[in-house]
């Protein structure tokens, strides 16, 4: 079933886009707009702008345009109408029940609810089962309070096998729902199902938007047979690469510190936000994907690498490295003691100390060569030379020149090697395969004088529209623009104008819920207004003339050509002669019509 457009209308009246985009962007006001790093390409100088009285967005840098449901059906990867239910539930609106055409809708809700159920359930077994005494007070040996376990829904899967599966059944929550969600298993006689979490403390994970999506599990009888964590299998709502467990609610506290720690387990998340350091997030036990450096790179380009002090913990530091490196992030590492993880750290030593290790940290030049001196492998110059080939595996990574350039003169002084070989090295590196520059697509608003005619006369459409369709209408028609985009969205305001309902700024890009492809070149059209001050009268009539006379001028090269190739012949050409004298007509005639009409209109504007 269709949503009602009124309901749709009503959605958006009723959502602040600012509100929503700030739950992954962190934006800063600029004026009329807010301003802030694209979520949609990686880039280090803001040009993502958010116009909250308009109601839409626009990136300078990729083009990315549109409405709030145009963001969250991007963000978050769902169709429009899963969008609108997103935030019809955020506004606290209701909306028709579901239909029998909206299974794919209807069954990405289900998932979600499927987890909430999940997690409620969980909850309440921790709290209230024979089994969850034993992990409550596994979980109080830990010093986790009451508030942290609250905060990040910490529940307990009954070491049972349908546990869940049986209290499903009372909320009318089907098995193939539950296998979709990754919450049972099949079992292999293909007769039933059994719970796929079972004796395990749990972990929602949680999207930036707040949902739960899927869950990671921690053995708690301590069976060596079993494996230490258990994580949800991929969904349509749950992708492991593009999600980081804390950063719901870790959001606030990385946009007021402007950085974010990154750690590797559920427990080491939990531990940081209890002593004070809420903006850490963990990439729960899997290896950094550029997802989710680019997810962090909306709330902050500074984070520090909090990992394990063994040599496990290494690895993943220098491998979530090279990840942050390439994504632009500003990275800087502070090992710990071997044998420690923050968790341990925190219950161990003051938070003051690790305040200290987060403000001493390195950058990932000092924390590499470090590593190289505590193996004993900077002692001769072949060492010196293995480490600096290393080392510029993730120089080359960085994007910016200037940045990139600058580390190669630190890496140099540092090493005692000459900066023009390591910048030869360096070049050799990047032509192996390393990233290109950073080079985000960008949208020439001006490609050619017709196309700058044809946008200015829409920007002037769309600032007041009853003002200048009848006037641009007598002269211009849909089919007349050459680019595809401009033509598209002349014919939807023409067609408009005809039934006498013209659309402003403010409306005009709800039109276009659907069609992500016209959203982005409207707002691009939006946020390129027509300068103050500038004589719109003036303008509108250039353009227009400009339109028709190219047009015209081409009929007129066609005859000429046409002239040519008769005489070329023998051939009589007083046929094209005749059309060549018409057209030259027709211009002249056009000129001196649009003249007329546009200083009769003045009177009444």
């Amino acid at each position: 079933m269709k949503i009602p457009d009124d309901k749709i209308d009503e959605i958006r009246e009723a959502t602040d886009i600012v509100e929503i985009v700030s739950q992954y962007v962190t934006l800063k006001k600029r004026g009329k707009s807010f301003l802030g790093l694209c979520p949609f390409h990686t880039e280090k100088t803001p040009s993502f702008s958010v116009d909250p009285v308009r109601g839409f967005f626009h990136c300078f840098g990729c083009g990315a345009g549109g409405n709030v449901f145009t963001f969250v059906m991007q963000m978050e990867r769902v169709s429009f109408p899963e969008a609108v239910r997103s935030l019809a539930e955020k506004a606290g609106i209701p909306l028709p029940k579901f239909q029998r055409d909206d299974v794919s809708v209807k069954e990405t809700e289900t998932l979600y609810r499927a987890n909430q159920f999940a997690a409620s359930y969980f909850q309440k077994c921790l709290t209230q089962s024979e089994g969850g005494k034993k992990a409550l007070a596994y979980i109080r040996a830990r010093d986790f309070s009451p508030e942290t376990m609250e905060t990040f829904q910490i529940g307990y899967a009954p070491d049972v096998w349908d546990g869940l599966m049986r209290r499903a059944g009372s909320e009318r929550l089907q098995p193939d729902i539950l296998r979709k969600a990754g919450l049972v298993v099949p079992r292999k006689d293909g007769q039933g199902y059994y719970d796929r979490f079972r004796g395990r403390i749990m972990f929602p994970i949680i999207n930036p938007s707040g949902r739960i999506v899927g869950f990671g599990g921690r053995v708690l009888n301590g069976d060596e047979k079993s494996p230490k964590y258990v994580n949800s299998p991929e969904t349509r709502i749950y992708q492991k690469s593009r999600i980081l467990y804390g950063l719901f609610q870790s959001k606030s506290g990385i946009r007021r510190e402007d950085r974010a720690i990154l750690v590797e387990g559920y427990t080491d998340v939990l531990r940081l936000h209890q002593e004070g350091f809420d903006y850490g997030v963990a990439t729960s036990g899997t290896a950094l994907t550029q997802e989710q450096a680019r997810l962090l790179s909306r709330y902050t380009k500074n984070i520090v690498l909090v990992f394990d002090g063994d040599s496990a913990g290494f690895k993943a530091a220098l491998r979530g490295l090279e990840v942050l490196v390439e994504a632009s992030l500003n990275v800087r590492i502070a090992p710990l003691p071997p044998g420690t993880d923050p968790d341990s750290l925190l219950r161990e030593q003051k938070p003051s100390d690790m305040e200290e290790r987060l403000e001493s940290a390195q950058t990932f030049i000092d924390f590499q060569i470090s590593r190289f001196r505590e193996s004993g492998k900077l002692s001769t110059p072949g060492d010196r030379a293995a480490a600096a080939r290393t080392i510029l595996q993730t120089v080359g990574r960085i994007r910016d020149p200037l940045e990139r350039n600058l580390t190669v003169k630190d890496l140099a002084e540092k090493l005692g090697i000459d900066e023009s070989l390591l910048s030869r090295q360096l070049r050799q590196t990047r032509r192996s395969g390393k990233p290109p520059e950073q080079a985000g697509p960008s949208r020439q608003s001006v490609s050619s004088a017709r196309e700058s005619a044809e946008e200015t006369l829409l920007k002037l459409l769309m600032e007041d529209g009853p003002r200048w369709a009848a006037r641009i209408f007598q002269f211009v028609k849909p089919e007349q623009f050459r680019k595809k985009e401009a033509r598209d969205f002349l014919a939807h305001l023409y067609q408009d104008f005809l039934h006498g309902d013209m659309p402003d700024s403010r409306t005009v890009i709800h039109r276009f819920n659907e069609n992500p492809r016209m959203a982005r070149y409207v707002t691009g059209l939006l946020s390129e207004a027509v300068g103050d001050g500038v004589d719109r009268d003036q303008l509108a009539f250039d353009c227009v003339l400009s339109l028709r006379r190219e047009d015209v001028q081409e009929q007129i090269r066609q005859a000429q050509e046409r002239i040519k190739q008769a005489g070329a012949k023998g051939e009589d050409d007083s046929e094209y002669m005749r059309s060549y004298l018409a057209l030259k007509g027709e211009m002249a005639r056009i000129e001196k019509e649009m003249v007329k009409i546009w200083s009769g209109d003045r009177s009444v504007e």
